[in-house]
C-alpha cells in the first residue's frame, strides 16, 4: 500500500537553493531538496512589501497579478515533509502562508502547486527594501539554474535599489 501522493511545492525566492538556505539559517539543518523542474506561477508577481526586521527592510510576497509570472522551481515533496518544508520557508523570509498558484513547468504542463509566501502586510509598508533580500534571491536563482536572463534581472533590481537607497541616504545628509 503506497502512502499520499507527493504534494507540488513552487519555490521562487529562497528555497530555490538549498545551499543560499543553509547559508542564511546558519546551523539549522535543511530538509534535502529535490532538484525540482524548472517553472512559472502564472498571473502573480513579486511585491516587496513585507517587513521582515531580520531582512533589514522589506521582503517579497507573491500577489495576484493577471498576466504576470514568477520564475522558479516546482518541487514534488513527500507529504509526511511538509510541515519542515513549512517551516523552512517561514523561516527564511516570514512565508508563513500557504497559497495555490497555477504553474506551467518547462515542458508545457500547468496545474496547481502550492506556494509560501509572507502575509499581506496590515498596514501601509514602510521602511527600505532589503537589499540583503534581493542579493540572496539573485543568489538562490543562480544557484538553482534559473534562466541566466531571470537571475540578470533579480542582480540588477538589487543594486538599482542599493544605490537608490544610498542616494536617499546621501541626500538626508
Amino acid at each position: 500500500m503506497s502512502g499520499p501522493p507527493p504534494l507540488p511545492w513552487f519555490a521562487f525566492a529562497l528555497s530555490l537553493s538549498p545551499d543560499v538556505a543553509r547559508e542564511r539559517l546558519r546551523n539549522l539543518p535543511v530538509l534535502p531538496l529535490p532538484d525540482g523542474e524548472l517553472a512559472e506561477a502564472l498571473d502573480v508577481d513579486l511585491l516587496y512589501d513585507a517587513q521582515a526586521a531580520e531582512w533589514g527592510g522589506r521582503v517579497a510576497r507573491l500577489v495576484d497579478a493577471p498576466g504576470r509570472k514568477v520564475l522558479g522551481l516546482l518541487r514534488r515533496m513527500p507529504a509526511h515533509t511538509w510541515t519542515v518544508v513549512a517551516r523552512l520557508e517561514s523561516a527564511l523570509a516570514q512565508a508563513a502562508e500557504e497559497r495555490m498558484v497555477r504553474v506551467r513547468t518547462a515542458s508545457g504542463a500547468t496545474l496547481s502547486a502550492r506556494a509560501f509566501t509572507p502575509p499581506a502586510p496590515g498596514q501601509a509598508p514602510q521602511g527600505v527594501v532589503s537589499v540583503a533580500f534581493l542579493e540572496a534571491h539573485a543568489r538562490a536563482a543562480e544557484r538553482a539554474f534559473l534562466p541566466a536572463a531571470y537571475v540578470e534581472r533579480l542582480q540588477a533590481e538589487a543594486r538599482i535599489v542599493q544605490t537608490v537607497q544610498r542616494a536617499q541616504a546621501d541626500r538626508i545628509r
